[in-house]
């Protein structure tokens, strides 16, 4: 048995081969996980980050579990949290969903989450599998539902265990990432970052991938980052396309800390093209030790493009 991640199956036929496995959950809640899936609602609903774990047995389903900034809670600081469990009935009685928990548990633990949450009516389920129960909260639907928590690391687990928790899940990651990344096919997110040259590319499938985890959306509701949906509110590729980029404050350029060389780059891109763009920022890393852009471009909107013109020329 193995782990795929949903949103980041590269091949499109086999993404909907999966999703129609999960339509066959006899299941109402994974009934509508699929109907979710299918209209590609889920992620507008429990976040941008959301992933979903498939277990599978060669081309059998075993189980699925999504791993989520937001569930049935709503809203709520806690998570992420751990939702849709189901394992399928030819499998149950094999530790299918344990091993998905586990899974899970490793990439939190990878990302420096404290803890991880499930919304359930079930008693007795989740406690074999570490968890235990934290509180009572209303569901969205204004209905009391038990949450259950699993820290990740506590004072009395063994180093090597935490350890091998977090090597497994930077391995977990690291392949969600390279799936999500091989998938696109403009790697300059929309606001004018270079999701190549990023000092999270590592963690982040890139912004306009299916793990977009990109540390500035994440400040924002359901990880939406307002950059990025505003370009796919206009149809455009980027904010280089807008006539109104030179006085936008919206999402990272409203940003104190980076909001002009962000929009420096926009405006670079809109002057000189996104191939161009790309071979700057190659010279500009090439020349410049730094991690992220505002240690270079600390001036102005226009004294920053001056930089980067610069840096091209040479």
């Amino acid at each position: 048995m193995t782990v795929i991640e949903y949103f980041t199956i590269q091949n499109r036929d086999e993404q909907i081969y999966w999703l129609n496995q999960i339509g066959k959950s006899d299941w109402g809640a994974g009934k509508y996980l699929y109907e979710l899936l299918r209209d590609g609602k889920l992620k507008s609903l429990t976040g941008e980050q959301t992933l979903v774990g498939l277990l599978v047995d060669g081309r059998k389903l075993v189980s699925f579990c999504t791993f989520a900034n937001l569930d049935e809670i709503q809203p709520t600081d806690l998570g992420p949290w751990l939702g849709f469990v189901y394992t399928f009935p030819e499998y149950r009685g094999k530790h299918g969903a344990g091993i998905l928990l586990d899974y899970w548990e490793c990439v939190g633990t990878a990302m420096g989450k404290e803890a991880l949450y499930i919304s359930t009516d079930h008693k007795g389920l989740y406690e074999k599998y570490g968890y235990e129960f934290y509180q009572i909260l209303k569901d969205v639907n204004g209905e009391d539902c038990r949450v259950y928590r699993k820290v990740l690391k506590k004072d009395f687990v063994p180093e090597s265990v935490f350890k091998n928790r977090e090597m497994r899940g930077n391995e977990f990651k690291a392949k969600i990432t390279e799936n999500a990344k091989a998938k696109v096919t403009n790697s300059v997110a929309p606001c004018g970052f270079s999701c190549n040259h990023c000092f999270l590319g590592k963690w982040c499938g890139d912004c306009r991938s299916d793990f977009n985890c990109c540390s500035f959306a994440t400040l924002y509701e359901k990880g939406r980052c307002p950059n990025l949906f505003c370009c796919r509110e206009k149809q455009i590729e980027g904010c280089w396309e807008c006539f109104e980029l030179e006085d936008c404050s919206k999402g990272f350029y409203g940003n104190k800390d980076g909001g002009n060389d962000c929009k420096s780059q926009a405006l670079f891109i809109r002057k000189y093209g996104l191939e161009n763009y790309m071979k700057m920022q190659d010279k500009l890393h090439a020349k410049y030790k730094f991690e992220k852009i505002q240690e270079v471009l600390k001036e102005d909107v226009n004294k920053s493009l001056e930089i980067l013109e610069k840096v091209w020329n040479e």
